[in-house]
């Protein structure tokens, strides 16, 4: 397996605009295909319950999600024959547990047939994204 970079990572930089907070709605506005379950019933999704999250912790979330948007990561596995495009992150539950983070979401591929050695290697670099969104916030509640 040969993994291309195609730019390097995230980096998490304010997103308040004039010091005005983002909205949840604006969050679902700006990321439709990561939240596209919020309006599906409570049978089939946690998403019916929205972003269950203090307004304080939006604009953490809104960078997570760009993140995860634009991110860039390929990977070549020859036997596959065809470079492997990065899935689209679905969100499943976004909530505040024991005052953290909380970000359960799957993957969704185009491709048919994805190595698990490459969808597992996708789920780690989606985790590594959500485990620095959850010190994002652990430093906010902790005022650091």
């Amino acid at each position: 397996m040969i993994i291309l970079p195609d730019g390097y990572g995230f980096s998490f930089i304010g997103t308040q605009k004039n010091n005005i907070m983002i909205t949840e709605k604006e969050i679902y506005e700006k990321y439709p295909n990561i939240f596209c379950d919020k309006d599906k019933p409570m049978t089939e999704t946690c998403m019916c319950w929205g972003l269950e999250v203090p307004q304080s912790w939006l604009p953490i979330i809104d960078e997570l999600c760009d993140a995860m948007t634009n991110c860039r990561y390929v990977v070549c596995v020859p036997e596959f024959k065809e470079i492997i495009k990065f899935p689209q992150v679905v969100a499943e539950q976004v909530k505040q547990k024991y005052n953290s983070l909380r970000f359960y979401y799957r993957l969704e591929y185009e491709q048919e047939n994805v190595p698990d050695k490459v969808v597992n290697q996708h789920y780690r670099y989606i985790d590594g994204m959500i485990a620095y969104a959850e010190n994002r916030v652990y430093r906010l509640e902790k005022g650091i």
